[in-house]
């Protein structure tokens, strides 16, 4: 049961990451950017500690890479530009 547990612990963590970032699309998206910076600054924490997580429970999976790829996307990528173009492209009220 245990090995069943840790295996999945780096996965839960790369959805936090993952989590943040979409959430952060939505602050981006209305407006509030202050909020959406902070979820890139949680998605980071996150993104750090899956790895962690993974390399000290010793739990790789080919599923868990392609995860983690696809929440670096989104927070580091996506929200990112999402945050830019507010910035850019946002017409004063």
């Amino acid at each position: 049961m245990k090995k069943r547990v840790k295996k999945h612990v780096p996965n839960a963590i790369t959805c936090a990451n993952l989590f943040s970032g979409c959430v952060g699309i939505v602050f981006a998206v209305q407006g509030d950017l202050i909020s959406a910076a902070y979820a890139v600054f949680l998605a980071a924490i996150f993104d750090f500690f899956d790895g962690f997580a993974a390399r000290v429970l010793q739990s790789f999976s080919g599923i868990g890479k392609d995860l983690d790829s696809l929440a670096d996307v989104v927070s580091f990528g996506v929200l990112p530009s999402a945050i830019l173009y507010q910035l850019f492209y946002r017409r004063p009220s």
